[in-house]
């Protein structure tokens, strides 16, 4: 009965107490994993209140859930994964074991993240890339849940090996990076193929406008004129500090991060990218532990997702049905059916957003990711935003989260009370932050 009320709330969208009731009644995966992720960010929310210290409390019941389930479910993805995060946060050991031996090419994959990225185990983790590399279905590379891309990706990453880059930025991912681009323009120059390489950094450009590094090579070609590509600027004279964190994970201690920022600049506006907010929280939705249901598949091909010019790498008519499928888990069916009237009655009427407008901004953040280990996820913005600002903010912090691109500039999630949104958004269009390989996520913004 309670299994039953709480897949009733869960699909009117009462996702709050769905988590709730999943929790005392997880009779399946995706039930477990709601559950789990419930206790977990009630832990957080009283841990913010000096209730609880980092992992006791409601970790720990979460935990418990996950273990139980387990036993008796070893065959669940995502609540395996899950627990993985929890083993992370206090015995990353215990992670690893989790998925010795794996299971398929995904868990190697898992495997090798785990041993690369946690327990830096560098050699381990790309024997096992390796392996999974050796698993390639060729066939189905452009598919979201074939991983070929992710492999090619850490692989010729780790080994520098240009025949390995060269098949990996072919798959029109969108988990190329500058260098990456540069590097592959390079490899096509040298072969005379100057206008494929001359596409291949408009492509670029595109996504990272203005950058110096596809600039240089873009002069060093001899390609004339950069593309008339808009960059965007700061929209005012403030003052902006990248903070250098290293890898932010699901392990990360956001909040002690936060509070040694906070010391440094105790007069700024700590700015924190909603994507890395959500992945510290560990509450990304893993590729390899969910499919797309038949709702998701149906409303994809309507979202938007695959319309326009193909002048970057962004797989959407691909992602699309995933995306979809997080929108349902987050809002709830009923609401992403209302999305989808209001979607419709909006062209009718010339409008545009009103399915956001309906499934709300946690769906409307979600995202792939190009940060590993976390390109293998799509990434909704944090769960309760307001939630976890103000477990951030508990010393006195000044905290805005916000979604930044280089195309789309600047929008702010949420704030603490007290700060001027539209000044920190215009700050911010130029997008200052990096959260790839320059690892500075954190951007302290103050006025001049």
């Amino acid at each position: 009965m309670i299994y039953a009320i709480a897949s009733l709330c869960d699909w009117f969208g009462a996702k709050r107490v769905a988590m709730r009731l999943f929790a005392a009644a997880p009779r399946s995966d995706y039930a477990a994993w709601w559950g789990a992720v419930g206790l977990m960010e009630t832990g957080r929310d009283e841990e913010a209140l000096g209730l609880l210290l980092m992992e006791t409390g409601r970790d720990e019941e979460a935990l418990g859930l996950l273990t139980c389930v387990r036993a008796v479910h070893p065959e669940w993805k995502r609540t395996k994964r899950l627990l993985a995060t929890l083993y992370l946060r206090s015995d990353p050991e215990k992670a690893v074991q989790l998925y010795s031996p794996p299971i398929g090419i995904w868990e190697e994959i898992v495997l090798g993240d785990l041993l690369y990225f946690f327990l830096r185990r560098e050699d381990e983790g790309e024997g096992w890339w390796r392996q999974a590399y050796a698993r390639v279905d060729w066939n189905t590379t452009r598919d979201l849940d074939n991983p070929a891309r992710l492999l090619l990706k850490r692989l010729c990453r780790v080994t520098g090996d240009p025949v390995l880059l060269e098949r990996f930025v072919e798959l029109d991912t969108d988990n190329v990076r500058q260098k990456d681009i540069a590097g592959y323009a390079d490899i096509l120059a040298s072969r005379g193929e100057l206008d494929k390489a001359k596409e291949m950094l408009d492509r670029g450009f595109y996504i990272y406008r203005g950058d110096p590094e596809l600039t240089a090579c873009w002069e060093r070609l001899g390609f004339g004129q950069l593309p008339p590509y808009r960059v965007k600027t700061s929209g005012t004279a403030a003052v902006r500090h990248n903070v250098y964190t290293g890898l932010l994970t699901e392990a990360s201690d956001l909040v002690s991060i936060v509070d040694k920022v906070y010391q440094e600049y105790p007069t700024g506006v700590v700015t924190i990218a909603s994507s890395v907010m959500t992945m510290c929280e560990g509450t990304v939705m893993w590729i390899a532990t969910f499919k797309p249901s038949r709702l998701a598949r149906f409303l994809g091909p309507y979202t938007g997702h695959g319309s326009g010019k193909f002048v970057h790498w962004y797989s959407y008519p691909m992602e699309a049905a995933w995306k979809v499928q997080v929108y349902i888990e987050l809002a709830g069916t009923f609401r992403v059916l209302l999305g989808a009237v209001a979607t419709v009655l909006g062209k009718l009427l010339r409008g545009k957003g009103w399915f956001y407008a309906v499934v709300g901004p946690v769906a409307k953040a979600v995202d792939s990711d190009k940060v590993m280990p976390y390109d293998a996820c799509l990434v909704p913005g944090p769960l309760d935003v307001e939630r976890s600002i103000a477990g951030l903010a508990r010393k006195g912090a000044r905290i805005s989260v916000v979604d930044v691109n280089d195309v789309f500039g600047a929008e702010i999630v949420a704030s603490t009370e007290g700060i001027d949104e539209d000044w920190l958004r215009r700050s911010l269009e130029d997008n200052p932050a990096g959260n790839d390989d320059s690892m500075t996520p954190i951007v302290v913004v103050m006025p001049e």
